[in-house]
């Protein structure tokens, strides 16, 4: 969830220097198909024993192109990227970067939340919003009324709003960590799993304002039966607030517009094993181009 990058990166590098990894070469491309992941590391795979390589393997094994990589920096993700035999774009002075099995063609960035990579001749974004104040604890723990649960959300709501303009009209796959639940999520349908609170999360609005389409749950359409939680497999009470349950949220998406994109196929995966690298799920979509 954080966008800290912790001192524990360099030993996550160190031991996986010393572990050997297989190469994965690149899949055959399909030109009418494109696989797109995001992922949250967890500070680089820090957090679990082993886990860049097992970030590797996790990655290797879910059969996507493109992955959006969050909460990561240069080196780790350059690792990564070697050990599957991928190309990588990064951006000095951000946490999120762009892995493809498919070649790269052009690159862009937007201060420290954005960064894009065109592949397959469509834009695919990896960004990280604000993690704070995150909204579920003031509709949970907090017990805030709508104006200051919006007011919080004010700064996650600019950097969307900003990312939608910065992407302008072209076609665009944009993945990441929003630190925000969906406005199609906390429904009224819904609400009894959401602390008895419907709200019309502003981050995520902002993109469908902007056209946008929510790739999970454009698939998924039922919030009730499919809630799509990506927060958290490793979290499960609150220290900071009595240890009481923690909100468990769809805050990681792939969101997409333009062209004759199609969203095929979507689903969150991993988080069901012990050594699953990351305190987020991923997210998977395929498109049809």
């Amino acid at each position: 969830m954080t966008r800290r990058v912790i001192p524990t990166l360099a030993a996550a590098l160190a031991l996986s220097a010393a572990v050997s990894v297989a190469t994965v070469s690149t899949a055959e491309a399909d030109d009418e198909t494109l696989t797109v992941m995001s992922l949250n590391t967890w500070h680089g795979g820090s957090q679990v024993t082993d886990g860049l390589n097992t970030t590797v393997q996790e990655i290797n094994a879910s059969g996507t192109e493109v992955v959006a990589l969050q909460e990561t920096d240069k080196a780790v993700t350059k690792q990564i990227a070697e050990k599957l035999g991928w190309e990588h774009y990064t951006q000095s002075g951000t946490d999120v970067d762009i892995i493809s099995s498919q070649p790269i063609e052009k690159v862009d960035s937007l201060s420290d939340v954005a960064v894009a990579a065109k592949i397959k001749g469509v834009w695919v974004y990896s960004i990280h919003l604000g993690y704070t104040k995150y909204g579920p604890y003031n509709a949970c723990f907090d017990k805030d009324g709508y104006e200051a649960i919006y007011a919080d959300e004010a700064e996650r709501k600019q950097q969307a709003e900003a990312i939608v303009k910065w992407a302008g009209s072209s076609p665009a796959i944009v993945a990441g960590d929003l630190n925000s639940p969906s406005h199609m999520d906390w429904t009224e349908k819904t609400k009894a799993k959401h602390c008895d609170s419907v709200v019309e999360w502003p981050a995520t609005k902002a993109f469908a304002n902007g056209g946008y389409w929510d790739s999970y749950r454009e698939v998924n359409p039922d919030e009730a039966a499919s809630p799509g939680d990506t927060w958290s497999p490793k979290v499960a009470t609150n220290s900071d607030y009595g240890n009481k349950p923690e909100p468990q949220d769809r805050i990681d998406f792939i969101l997409y517009k333009g062209g004759s994109l199609d969203a095929t196929s979507s689903k969150v995966y991993g988080g069901d094993k012990e050594n699953w690298p990351s305190d987020h799920r991923a997210v998977i979509t395929q498109f049809k181009l």
